[in-house]
Parts: structure tokens; C-alpha cells; sequence
């Protein structure tokens, strides 16, 4: 006798969301959803490249077009150069503060994933931002217009070697490393390291090898070696990165950003050595979990986001885990602009976070 069942003998199944594997099952919470939903389309192209190795991501030529990087490039000068704001202003002489900003600028360029490709997309303006860079390159290598004195208004004495490694960084970024004077940049900063491996800011701070390097020093110059695909790997880069792994956390040896709380503020776009800016350049020569350093910088950097999901920048809340925070630095959650920073600022750690894990 046929009955009638009670229970269908099998029962429509919905597919359960699939979970998280890898590096990212061990963030807090995924941001990635977030940075797709409210990223530009910058942001989306790097998330694709860097992230998600999309094949498909867009090419420097077609992010010539994006709205974001043509604000950058709409305030250019005819020359190529970029006006300084006023913290640059206030740092040395007029033309160290028009170089530097025109760093900056080429280093923010470089973020939005533009390079020189053949004279297509934003090729030719990049080309003028590098001659204002490099123009007074002297025969030493050293970039004479990122000279710096012990204080601004004192005559400039020498090349300030951080601000020098930052350039050629950002000319590695953008296509440039086969310029032979982006080699004859190398070799000043090659010429002036510390016994120890690391960098300190000669003609000012110290005029002895002997002396111990300058972590602020070592991190900035270190993004030149992160930045080149021949000397990533370089015997320098890597001691200079294993000095650097030592001291997360820790004061620096010279005036300049002496305190340990230095490391704990985030910028964005980079700018001094923090905590992320060198977990980034030491991963990217090589260093991994197997070094103690990276291994601290990295859990410090996952207790730093933010129960939204993001990486805000400033320093975390006094007093307040910042996770259970609505964001680092103690300002208002959700206007634009603190959005803005921190979805980029999440990009960035997310990638640091992938290379490591």
C-alpha cells in the first residue's frame, strides 16, 4: 500500500557561502567586499592585480583615464613639477620642497597603478615629473635639490638620504629603473651606508660609519631596493632589512621621530617609516615569517583594524582596542574622506598581509 510520505525524500539544498581559505580566513573580518563595493576604480584595479590575480586587470593605459588620476594630474605644473603644500614648505629651501612634492606626487602615481608604457596613457607627463627629479642630479648621484640642514632656515649641507631613497623609489615604481641615472642613485646610497648595513642621515646627524643607522633613515632608503626588480633580492637590501626587522617598536637611535610611537602612525599616502611602510619594503626583499620582526609588525598591524573591517590612518585610540573602536586616530567614523584614506590604507596592508602569509 502506498502512503503518503511525510517528508520529501530529499530536500533542495542552498549552497552555503563559501568560506574563506588562506591568508585571508585569518583577518578579523574580510574587507575585500567593502573595497569592491566602495573603492574607486583605482582601487578596484589594484584589488584585481594585486589581490585576486585577475589577468585582466586594467593596464596603465587605460587607469591614465580614471578620474582620480587625472585630479593628480591636472595640478601638475607646465614643467612637470608639483606645488608644495606647507609642510613641505616648512622643511627646507623652495627647491627641496617643489622636489619633494614632485616625489610625492610621482610616489601617489605609482599607487594608482600608472608606469611609462611605450608614450601611451599618462606616459609623457610622467617622463616631465622624473627630468624635474632628476635635473640636478650631481656626479655623485645624489639628487642636490632634496639637500637638507639640521633645520630649515640653516644653509643645506647634504643630501637628506631618506628623501633621496623615496625618489628613487618612486621612479622604480613608475618605469624608470633603467635610467642610468636612477643607477647613479643607487650608487650614492650605496656609498653612504653604515657599517651596521643600515643608513643614517650623514653631514648631519653623524659623519661616522661607525655610528649606529637610523630606522626613519633605513626604512625610507630601503623603498628604493623594494622598488627594483634587480636589487629587491640584493645582499644589501636584505641585511639592511634584517637591521630594520629589529627594530619595530623601538626609539630610534638619532632626534628625528625619536619616540616608539612613531611606528604606530599609519599614513596615507606613505609618507615617514611606520610600522606598515616597513613591514612592506622588508617583505618585499625577501624577510618572512621565519624573522621575529616581521612576525611582530605583522600582529601589531591585524590589532590595528578597525571593527568595520578597515585600517584607518593616525594612531590607535588611547585607552580603547581598536577593533572595538569605530576607527584608529579618534575621529569621526564615516566621513568621506576618513573612508577614502582607509580603504586605501586597507588595500595596502592587505597586501603586505598576503605577501607574508
Amino acid at each position: 500500500m502506498n502512503r503518503p510520505r511525510l517528508f520529501p525524500t530529499s530536500l533542495p539544498l542552498s549552497s552555503p557561502p563559501r568560506a574563506l581559505s588562506g591568508w585571508r580566513a585569518r583577518l578579523a573580518s574580510d574587507p575585500i567586499p567593502r573595497l569592491l563595493r566602495e573603492g574607486t576604480p583605482s582601487v578596484l584595479a589594484r584589488v584585481r592585480r594585486d589581490l585576486i590575480d585577475d589577468s585582466e586587470a586594467p593596464t596603465a593605459r587605460e587607469i591614465a583615464g580614471y578620474r582620480e588620476v587625472q585630479a593628480v594630474l591636472r595640478k601638475m605644473e607646465s614643467d612637470g613639477s608639483y606645488l608644495p603644500r606647507t609642510p613641505e614648505k616648512g622643511m627646507g629651501s623652495d627647491k627641496f620642497a617643489v622636489c619633494l612634492a614632485t616625489v610625492r606626487a610621482l610616489d601617489r602615481l605609482a599607487d594608482l597603478g600608472l608606469r611609462v608604457e611605450d608614450e601611451a596613457g599618462a606616459t609623457p607627463q610622467l617622463r616631465k615629473m622624473a627630468e624635474v627629479i632628476l635635473a640636478s642630479q650631481a656626479s655623485d648621484g645624489g639628487i642636490t635639490d632634496l639637500a637638507l640642514a639640521e633645520t630649515p632656515k640653516a644653509r643645506a649641507k647634504t643630501v637628506a638620504l631618506h628623501f633621496h631613497g623615496w625618489a628613487v623609489s618612486a621612479l622604480c615604481r613608475t618605469g624608470f629603473e633603467a635610467d642610468p641615472r636612477v643607477e647613479k642613485g643607487f650608487q650614492l646610497i650605496l656609498s653612504q651606508r653604515q657599517d651596521d648595513g643600515g643608513w643614517a642621515w650623514r653631514g648631519v646627524r653623524t659623519d661616522s660609519a661607525a655610528r649606529p643607522s637610523s630606522h626613519l633613515v633605513t626604512g625610507m632608503v630601503l623603498r628604493a631596493f623594494a622598488s627594483s626588480s634587480q636589487r629587491c633580492t640584493s645582499r644589501e637590501a636584505r641585511r639592511a632589512a634584517e637591521l630594520l626587522a629589529t627594530r619595530f617598536l623601538q626609539p630610534d637611535r638619532y632626534e628625528d621621530r625619536k619616540a616608539p610611537s612613531y611606528w604606530e602612525i599609519l599614513t596615507e599616502p606613505r609618507f615617514y617609516t611606520d610600522v606598515l611602510d616597513a613591514l612592506d619594503t622588508i617583505t618585499s626583499v625577501g624577510l618572512g615569517k621565519e624573522n621575529s620582526g616581521v612576525r611582530t609588525a605583522e600582529a601589531y598591524l591585524r590589532s590595528r583594524q578597525s571593527s568595520d573591517g578597515l585600517w584607518y590612518p593616525g594612531t590607535p585610540v588611547k585607552g580603547e582596542s581598536p577593533r572595538s573602536a569605530g576607527k584608529a586616530g579618534g575621529k569621526p567614523a564615516g566621513k568621506d574622506k576618513d573612508v577614502a584614506d582607509a580603504i586605501w590604507l586597507t588595500l595596502r596592508v592587505l597586501v603586505v598581509l598576503r605577501r607574508i602569509n
